[in-house]
């Protein structure tokens, strides 16, 4: 059985960063990741990821977006721009395979802070490209 592109994408980048003990360290000890919506009163600092996928220019080719979304409740913005640093050494230039999915290239296009309103709650987001080839539903499409 295999599973599907995001799921498996999902996996990759959800071990990549909660494995990594810089990073806990940076979090203080855990790595709170969760795909698109943090739970309620999530315990700070966490991070929130999702991808949206879209056909690339030939057939088993797919492009994406994956954003990901630091939270910190600190008094300064120290906190977050530590996770922010490892994160960007973790991920920009991955390039990484899975059952599903081959030749897979994340780079960042766009970061920064995203203003909010309640004082010491700092936010900051990531925007990073991601291109693959579509290896386990090529198979499927072709052996029709």
């Amino acid at each position: 059985m295999t599973l599907d592109i995001q799921e498996s994408l999902f996996t990759k980048l959800y071990t990549t960063l909660t494995a990594d003990a810089t990073l806990k360290t940076a979090m203080g000890g855990t790595v709170r990741l969760y795909p698109v919506w943090a739970k309620t009163d999530a315990t700070f600092p966490y991070l929130v990821h999702r991808i949206d996928m879209r056909v690339g220019g030939i057939f088993p080719e797919s492009i994406g977006t994956y954003l990901l979304d630091i939270w910190s409740d600190s008094p300064n913005a120290s906190e977050i721009v530590a996770i922010r640093k490892r994160i960007f050494e973790l991920l920009d230039q991955l390039q990484f395979n899975t059952t599903e999915v081959k030749n897979v290239t994340i780079r960042i296009q766009t970061d920064g802070f995203v203003p909010e309103t309640e004082e010491g709650i700092w936010h900051y987001t990531f925007q990073f490209s991601i291109s693959l080839w579509r290896y386990s539903e090529t198979v499927y499409i072709i052996s029709r």
